[in-house]
């Protein structure tokens, strides 16, 4: 998984996220769902979150508090009697798999999973509704995939200059003619480096 889990401020400023009770409130399928209505659409209430994620609002409700209680989420100002909107927390999360002990690790990889499956729903998503969009979206969107040949250095090198390039869009807020956008990012090594063997000197 990408270390970075991007959210509308600096790098600067992220939650490590560590524990494997943290990493599970993150990995649910309904929970990830509920964030990212919360990012596109919120401040929402639970009946207006569970009318997006398909779900009922008492069930919403129960995902949106425990949410709350690991950091993630947040009840927004402006509520009134039992309407109580809820927002995301204005703070990335990094998640950095080296420090992670044993049972985060498998938390992590069912959280790799969930985020999987939602990237390919957005995928298959566009797929279906492609047509339906004009011109100029169907142009400008796509999927991009390469292989390259690099060093460890070179790949933390294209790491930075591609964040370096994300942070230029994500602080932008919704604005006339826009849409949320799915930008998905994964640089990793196809073999196993450690497994990779010095090149031989000719003699």
């Amino acid at each position: 998984m990408s270390k970075r889990y991007f959210r509308n401020v600096s790098f600067d400023d992220a939650r490590p996220v560590r524990s494997a009770s943290d990493l599970r409130a993150f990995s649910h399928p309904l929970r990830l769902r509920l964030m990212e209505v919360l990012d596109t659409d919120g401040p929402l209430t639970a009946t207006e979150a569970a009318a997006r994620v398909g779900t009922t609002p008492s069930n919403a409700s129960f995902h949106l508090r425990l949410l709350a209680r690991h950091g993630f989420v947040e009840e927004a100002p402006g509520g009134t009697g039992r309407r109580r909107p809820w927002r995301r927390v204005e703070r990335p999360i990094t998640v950095d798999g080296d420090t992670l002990d044993e049972e985060s690790r498998l938390e992590l990889r069912a959280l790799l999973e969930v985020m999987l499956a939602r990237h390919r729903d957005n995928v298959l998503g566009w797929a279906r509704n492609r047509s339906s969009y004009s011109p100029d979206w169907r142009d400008a969107a796509g999927e991009t995939y390469a292989v390259a040949h690099l060093t460890a250095a070179e790949l933390s090198q294209l790491n930075e200059q591609l964040e370096a390039a994300l942070a230029t869009v994500v602080d932008k807020p919704p604005r006339p003619g826009t849409v949320p956008v799915a930008i998905t990012l994964s640089t990793l090594p196809t073999h196993n480096a450690t497994h990779v063997e010095p090149e031989q000197e000719q003699s």
